[in-house]
C-alpha cells in the first residue's frame, strides 16, 4: 500500500455496474407505492369529507366550487376541493413513506467505511499558536 496516495483495487466493469444496480425488490416496492398511495389518498379524502359533513370540522371554501361550463366540471361542484385534498394526502403519505424508507435504510445499511479506510480521529484538535 502506498504511503502518500490512496489504494484502490482494480475493479472490472461488471463489478462497477453491479454496484450501481438497484435490487429488484425495491423496484417492486416503489411500483406498489405508486399505485397504493393515490388509492389511499382518495379513500382518505372520502372519509374526511363524510366526517366533515357530520361534525363540521372546517368550512368548505366557496372559491373552490366548480360551476357549469368550468374546466373539469362533471356535475360535482366540489371537484376542485377534492383534488386539493387528494394531492395534500398524497404529499403527506409520500413524505411518511420516504421517512420510513430512510430509517430502514440507515438502520440496515452497511458501514460507510470500507476495510481500507482509516477510522476517524477521536482526539482533541489543538489550535496552533501564531
Amino acid at each position: 500500500m502506498p504511503k502518500f496516495s490512496a489504494y484502490q483495487r482494480e475493479t472490472t466493469r461488471e463489478e462497477r455496474e453491479a454496484r450501481k444496480r438497484i435490487h429488484p425488490i425495491w423496484r417492486g416496492v416503489g411500483f406498489a407505492l405508486i399505485i397504493l398511495i393515490p388509492i389511499l389518498s382518495y379513500a382518505g379524502m372520502v372519509v374526511l369529507l363524510q366526517q366533515n359533513a357530520e361534525k363540521n370540522w372546517f368550512p368548505m371554501p366557496a372559491d373552490l366550487v366548480a360551476r357549469p361550463g368550468m374546466f373539469l366540471y362533471n356535475g360535482d361542484p366540489w371537484i376542485y376541493f377534492k383534488i386539493v385534498i387528494v394531492v395534500a394526502f398524497m404529499l403527506v403519505l409520500y413524505a411518511l413513506f420516504t421517512l420510513v424508507t430512510f430509517l430502514i435504510s440507515s438502520a440496515f445499511a452497511p458501514s460507510q467505511y470500507g476495510p481500507y479506510d482509516v477510522p476517524p480521529i477521536k482526539g482533541k484538535v489543538r489550535k496552533r499558536a501564531r
